[in-house]
């Protein structure tokens, strides 16, 4: 047969298989996490709506919490990652099959950055302005709630890369809006406890612009155009 009549073949679908191992590695950390410290994950729970609560939580001290602590902290990153990797997938799905392993992974350092970055900032911040039981209450605070978010988001997360059709736009609604809602949550508790230390007005729009509205901007539009 002639070679001229061979018609070449595509992928039809992106080399997604690492996705696998991603959703492997997240739900063990989850696992080990919860069968070491299942005390901690339940007052966590109870924690993100109690105030009270969850100053009790801040103010220990024992090695305890900070390895829970350490080791959940992972879970609502890779969950992130994996949530924007799929949102950007949806709306350009051709750039999936340009490196997506890579990609994924790009995004996956860029949310480790900016929450490292963030409890950096606000440790610089705290120190800069001689605010440090500010700084290290507003950290302890804002990791809590982030901890939180992991467990929300963990199983839809994890199950969005198998969803297809109405089942995943589904999905994303859900997902984001959680999302939002915990954002939405998690400033005004932060806002509750700058007022309560009678933190200028100054400081609280500066934290606002700097921390939460212009990332957010940022993220929107690199999800949007592809990353």
């Amino acid at each position: 047969m002639n070679d001229s009549f061979l018609k070449p073949l595509f992928r039809s679908v992106p080399q997604t298989d690492w996705v696998l191992i991603v959703i492997a590695i997240t739900s063990v950390i989850y696992i080990i996490s919860r069968l070491l410290f299942p005390r901690y994950h339940t007052r966590i729970a109870y924690a993100f709506f109690n105030r009270y609560e969850a100053i009790k939580l801040i103010e220990e001290k024992n090695v305890l919490f900070g390895r829970a602590g350490f080791l959940l902290n992972f879970v609502p990153t890779f969950c992130i990652a994996l949530l924007v990797f799929e949102q950007i997938g949806y709306l350009r799905p051709e750039i999936l099959f340009v490196n997506p392993f890579l990609r994924f992974l790009g995004i996956l350092v860029l949310v480790w950055i900016y929450f490292g970055g963030r409890i950096l900032w606000i440790f610089v911040f705290g120190h800069s302005f001689e605010q440090k039981e500010v700084a290290l209450r507003f950290n302890q605070i804002w990791l809590l709630q982030f901890e939180n978010l992991g467990t929300f988001i963990l199983i839809p997360a994890l199950a969005l890369p198998f969803a297809s059709g109405i089942i995943k736009v589904l999905a994303f609604v859900i997902l984001w809006l959680m999302v939002a809602l915990w954002y939405l949550y998690t400033i005004t508790r932060e806002l509750e406890l700058l007022k309560s230390y009678r933190v200028s007005i100054f400081y609280m729009f500066l934290y606002l612009c700097n921390l939460e509205i212009l990332p957010l901007w940022w993220a929107i539009q690199s999800i949007i155009n592809g990353w």
